[in-house]
C-alpha cells in the first residue's frame, strides 16, 4: 500500500461482487466514506462497514491453514488460472475464518492493481517470514507454482520435528504425571491412615518411615512451588517467542543441551540447506539465497555462518576458503563449493537438508529410548520408598513383641 493508506485506519467490510458472492475483508482509509469509495470502486457492493480491531490484523494463519492454502494456490496458478481468480476460488471452498477473510482480502487488492507480491507483503503479518519475498522471486523466474511447491516441502520438514518432538516427548510427561498423581494420593490419603496406626505402636520408627510420614507436611509445598516454576516457565518461554531473540536464546540455551541440543542443531543445517535450495530454484543468486536461508531459518549463528560465505563469494574468493562456522559443518561447505562449480547446488542442497533431517530424525528416536529406562528406574525407587517405609513399623514391632 502507498504510504497514505499505511497511515490510514483499517476498516471491516461485508460486501457482495456484482455476481452476488459475499466477501468480507479490511481496508484502509481515511475514513468511512472514503473507504465506501474504495469498495466501490473495487466494483464490491458494501453491506456494512464498520472501524476493524486492532488485534484483527495481525493475528498469523494456523501452520495447518497456511501449508493447506499454499498447496492449493500452487495446483491453481500451475494450471495457469490467474492469481486473483485462483484465491476466489480458495475462499469460496471454505465456511469462514481469518484464513477466508485473509484470501479475500488479498484477491481484492490484487483487483485493484497490487503487484502480487506488494498484495502479500501488506499482509505479511498473516503468513511465515519472508513469504512475500518468495513469491516476489517465484514471479521474477516465472515458476510461482515451483516456488510455493518448493516451500510446502519446506513448511512439512519445520512440522514434522514439532510432531516427532511431541511424540517423543508424550510418554515421559505422562508418565511423570502419573507419578506426581500417585505420589499426591498417597500423601493426602493413605500416609495419613499410617500415621494414626503407627501412633499407637510405642516403638520407635524406622528413619525411612519417618521420612515417609513426613511427605504430608512438605508436599503441598513443593506442588505450589512446581506449579509456580512452570507457569513461570511457561510465561517466560512465550515472552521469548514474542521477543525478538528467540533465535539468540535457542543458539545460546538449547543447543548445548545433551539431548535435545544435537536434534535442533542437525534439524536447524537441514532446513538451512532446504531453504538455500529454495532461494536458488526461485532464480536468486548465490548470496541472496544465503541470504534468504539465513532469514527463514533464524538461527543467528547460521546467518552469521552465511555471511562468512557470502562475503568470500563477494570476495571473489571459493566457498571452501571458509574454514571456521560455528553451526554449518564442513561437509556443507566442501559440498557448495563442489557442487557451485559443477552448476548442480540444487541437488546437493537436498542431498544435505534430507541427510541431516535424517540425523535428526535418529537422535531424536533415541530420546524415549534414553528417557524410559530412567523413568522405571525413578518409579522403581518410589515404589520402593514406599513399601519399606509403610512396612519396616511392622518389622519393629514384631522384633519387639518377640524380643
Amino acid at each position: 500500500m502507498t504510504d497514505t493508506a499505511a497511515a490510514a485506519n483499517a476498516f471491516a467490510y461485508q460486501a457482495q461482487t456484482l455476481q452476488g458472492q459475499p466477501v468480507a475483508g479490511t481496508i484502509d482509509a481515511a475514513d468511512v466514506e472514503q473507504a465506501q469509495r474504495l469498495l466501490a470502486g473495487l466494483r464490491l457492493r458494501v453491506l456494512q462497514i464498520e472501524p476493524a480491531k486492532e488485534s484483527a490484523r495481525g493475528r498469523p494463519l494456523k501452520a495447518g491453514d497456511f501449508a493447506a492454502f499454499n498447496l492449493q494456490l500452487a495446483h491453481l496458478t500451475s494450471a495457469g488460472m490467474p492469481v486473483e481468480h485462483g484465491l476466489r476460488l480458495i475462499a469460496q471452498d471454505m465456511r469462514g475464518g481469518r484464513l477466508k477473510t485473509t484470501i479475500n482480502q488479498l484477491s481484492a487488492e490484487l483487483e485493484k492493481g497490487t503487484p502480487l507480491e506488494q498484495a502479500f507483503e501488506n499482509y505479511q503479518e498473516r503468513f511465515p517470514p519472508l513469504y512475500s519475498r518468495l513469491i516476489a522471486a517465484g514471479v521474477r523466474s516465472g515458476d510461482l507454482p515451483g516456488v510455493l511447491l518448493n516451500l510446502g516441502r519446506h513448511m512439512d520438514l519445520v512440522q514434522r520435528l514439532r510432531a516427532a518432538i511431541w511424540r517423543a516427548s508424550t510418554y515421559p510427561l505422562m508418565v511423570l504425571a502419573g507419578l506426581v498423581l500417585v505420589i499426591t494420593f498417597l500423601s493426602l490419603v493413605v500416609i495419613p491412615q499410617f500415621q494414626l496406626m503407627f501412633r499407637d505402636f510405642g516403638v520407635q520408627l524406622p528413619l525411612m518411615t519417618r521420612a515417609l510420614l513426613s511427605v504430608p507436611t512438605w508436599m503441598p509445598y513443593v506442588l505450589l512451588a512446581a506449579a509456580i516454576i512452570l507457569i513461570a516457565l511457561i510465561i517466560a518461554v512465550q515472552m521469548i517467542r514474542m521477543s525478538k531473540s528467540a533465535a539468540a536464546v535457542t543458539d545460546a540455551l538449547v543447543l548445548p543441551m545433551p539431548l535435545i541440543g544435537p536434534v535442533l542443531k542437525w534439524n536447524l543445517v537441514a532446513r538451512w540447506c532446504d531453504a538455500l535450495k529454495l532461494g536458488i530454484l526461485a532464480g536468486m543468486d548465490l548470496p541472496r539465497s544465503i541470504e534468504l536461508a539465513g532469514d527463514v531459518v533464524g538461527s543467528p549463528a547460521l546467518r552469521r555462518d552465511g555471511d562468512e560465505i557470502s562475503g568470500a563469494i563477494q570476495a571473489g574468493k571459493p566457498i571452501d576458503a571458509v574454514e571456521h562456522t560455528r553451526l554449518l559443518p564442513a561437509t556443507v561447505v566442501a559440498a557448495m563449493a563442489m557442487s557451485s562449480q559443477n552448476h548442480d547446488l540444487p541437488a546437493a542442497m537436498t542431498m544435505l537438508a534430507d541427510m541431516y533431517q535424517q540425523q535428526s530424525d535418529a537422535r531424536l528416536t533415541l530420546i524415549p529410548g534414553l528417557l524410559a529406562p530412567l523413568l522405571i528406574i525413578v518409579v522403581a525407587v518410589v515404589i520402593g520408598f514406599v513399601i519399606a517405609g509403610l512396612f519396616l513399623p511392622f518389622i519393629t514391632l514384631l522384633h519387639a513383641i518377640t524380643g
